[in-house]
């Protein structure tokens, strides 16, 4: 036996007592809430947002394999680093501590089965306490050229900034009031948030003005789209949504928000689609509409909003809300944005670039394609296109669940193969700067390919992170392509069965 020496920070798990090196020990937090990864083993807890920064978390019980307890007031998320890695290590519980001066280092029980977890095992001068070593280079495997991990947010940005090519299709933001469906340009919206619970009203605005609100050191004034349309007036409920605009009037950028009841989905007409408003609406009511649009064979219009008319009646006080660079100062400028589509998956939230989204949809009929992967769940026909369907939740080893009114496809183009992706419920559209984006944790990438995550996004108004999927690499090489000739042999499909039936006709 050695003399062990140094300091090690003790705690348990169920009854043993285990310890780690005092040195690699950076803070001691309480359990923080986490985004859960797919794909991860079944020890790794998810990532935490730790004061801006993402901190991949392991299950100390799941990771030795010892049946799992509620967690309690005396849980405690160890926070580690080593060799410029950080995780944080859930444990039941902390102990002390311990000075090693008197320890001795006895030799590793091969019974217990954790060589390879467990270093050494310390006993005090008396043999009363045994603490059991953790080794440190196994809790942190390390990925070689793992380098994907190690790029800026800037450089997320411009990797997903690929020169897009023309398309005729005009893409647009639909949103419902009352029993009604609208749409406005989607360049012109910058983000789509929560209504805010703190809105400051003003004895002088006109009654459609909800009144100012703050979002990230700017003053904007919030207009009720139901009142302004005089609409049947009611309180905003969970569903109800801000679409903040970014507007040109009068040579002068303008943020405003418009406050409607929910919003459906992102929409895309060509020019011959969008149809003049009849004449016999025509008129001082409808001047802010600039046409209406026919879906799913005439049974739902969607109207096109004009907001730039709105303010243009020069009715709507502004102030506050300034020129944009102006409000937010040459620092601000600096920092290069991005819009993303934010969605639900299970329990979390992921992200994808707004360029890279061609629009978003209820699911329709969706047809099965027979000796198609388990994760396709068919192909749908959108304006004469043939599109495979990818069920994200069954591509990413989440439990399978049946779509409901909240589920969305969204149609991405996935390697040059206009894909739709099956998710539970799109959240937002939310302006995201490249300095929010963090990269992949190296030691995530250690215990799983982490190749479909683009990054993480850290939130600055909330501790929950998003993550940032890399569609091109959601499917690996040969998935794509037995993806692309599931729609190539049901359009041929298709093709075959129409000239038997032409054939039969003459």
């Amino acid at each position: 036996m050695e003399n062990a020496g140094g300091q090690m920070v003790t705690f348990y798990l169920g009854k043993e007592l285990f310890g780690i090196e005092l040195e690699y020990v950076r803070e001691i937090i309480r359990l923080p809430e986490m985004v859960r990864v797919p794909g991860t083993p079944h020890y790794f807890s998810g990532l935490a947002n730790l004061r801006g920064n993402i901190l991949p978390v392991i299950d100390g019980r799941k990771r030795f394999n010892i049946p799992d307890v509620v967690e309690t007031d005396a849980t405690r998320v160890v926070v580690l680093e080593y060799r410029g890695e950080t995780i944080g290590y859930i444990v039941d519980r902390m102990s002390e501590v311990i000075n090693l001066e008197n320890a001795t280092e006895d030799t590793l029980c091969a019974a217990r089965g954790r060589e390879e977890l467990i270093s050494r095992v310390i006993k005090s001068d008396d043999g009363s306490t045994m603490v059991m070593v953790i080794n440190i280079e196994v809790l942190f495997p390390r990925l070689e050229g793992a380098g994907s991990a190690h790029y800026s947010g800037a450089a997320v940005l411009e990797k997903q900034n690929e020169a897009a090519g023309q398309e005729e299709l005009k893409q647009f933001v639909g949103f419902r009031l009352a029993e009604e469906e609208y749409a406005v340009a989607i360049e012109t919206v910058q983000e789509i948030v929560r209504v805010p619970d703190r809105i400051s009203r003003s004895p002088g605005f006109p009654h459609y003005m909800d009144g100012l609100f703050s979002l990230r050191r700017r003053t904007v004034p919030m207009l009720n789209l139901r009142r302004f349309f005089d609409l049947p007036d009611r309180p905003y409920d969970d569903r109800a949504r801000v679409l903040v605009l970014n507007l040109g009037v009068n040579e002068k950028k303008m943020v405003v928000g418009l406050g409607v009841d929910s919003i459906t989905e992102v929409l895309r007409f060509t020019a011959e689609e969008i149809e003049p408003l009849p004449e016999l609406l025509r008129g001082d009511d409808t001047k802010n509409l600039t046409g209406v649009c026919k879906l799913g064979e005439g049974k739902r219009l969607i109207y096109l909003l004009d907001p730039h008319s709105i303010l243009s009646e020069g009715e709507i006080n502004l102030d506050g809300s300034g020129d944009e660079e102006t409000e937010a100062g040459p620092e601000r400028r600096v920092v290069s944005e991005e819009q993303f589509v934010i969605f639900h998956l299970q329990e979390e939230e992921y992200a994808v670039n707004i360029q890279s989204v061609k629009e978003i949809i209820r699911p329709p009929e969706i047809v099965r394609v027979p000796r198609a992967p388990a994760y396709v769940e068919g192909v749908i026909n959108i304006r004469g296109t043939i599109l495979p369907v990818i069920n994200l939740r069954l591509k990413l080893s989440l439990p399978a669940r049946e779509n409901d009114d909240r589920s969305r496809i969204v149609v991405v183009d996935m390697n040059g193969v206009p894909t739709g992706l099956v998710v539970d419920a799109v959240r937002e559209v939310r302006k995201i700067a490249a300095d929010q984006i963090a990269p992949v944790p190296a030691v995530l990438g250690a215990h799983l390919d982490t190749g479909y995550l683009q990054g993480v996004v850290r939130s600055a108004d909330s501790q929950r992170s998003i993550l940032l999927l890399k569609l091109q690499s959601v499917l690996t090489g040969a998935e794509q392509m037995e993806v692309a000739q599931v729609a190539a042999e049901f359009t041929g499909g298709v093709e075959e069965n129409e000239q038997e039936d032409a054939g039969a006709d003459r």
